[in-house]
């Protein structure tokens, strides 16, 4: 698992907004851990979190712990970032595909701490978790994966 060092403060960029059906995800942030709903009836897990699953459209869903651990699926490196994202251009947003099967189960985030020249398609990637101070949210990040 890695945890980033805190978000610098004051935090300018948008959050999200935590609603009932996702509390959850960002209770499991907070606690350094990354939950996906996974399917009661037919196993799959999905991203992002919908009230039915997307392979068989069951509402029968359990947040569920995954590894964090997966491949960049695509990625896309932005030059120009609105608002105060542009402070950290150029940077990298991946879909990461995650190591759970049976279906893919892709996720978007940034990825920090590679060069965007160093990222390819199929590079091992995992979740790292980023606090942002005063926000009381914890936010996550794609980050290279040790192979």
């Amino acid at each position: 698992m890695t945890i980033l060092e805190a978000a610098a403060a004051p935090y300018l960029k948008p959050l999200p907004e935590v609603r009932p059906e996702n509390k959850p995800f960002f209770d499991a942030l907070q606690a350094h851990r990354f939950v996906v709903p996974r399917c009661d009836d037919c196993g799959d897990y999905n991203w992002v979190p919908y009230p039915a699953c997307r392979s068989c459209l069951s509402e029968n869903q359990t947040w569920t712990p995954v590894s964090g651990q997966a491949t960049v699926y695509t990625y896309t490196v932005c030059h120009r970032g609105p608002g105060a994202f542009n402070a950290d251009v150029p940077y990298v947003i991946a879909l990461g595909e995650l190591a759970e099967q049976p279906r893919p189960c892709l996720v978007l985030g940034n990825l920090v701490g590679t060069a965007p020249e160093d990222v390819r398609v199929g590079m091992p990637i995992e979740i790292a978790y980023q606090d942002i101070p005063g926000e009381d949210i914890t936010m996550w990040r794609w980050v290279a994966r040790q192979t």
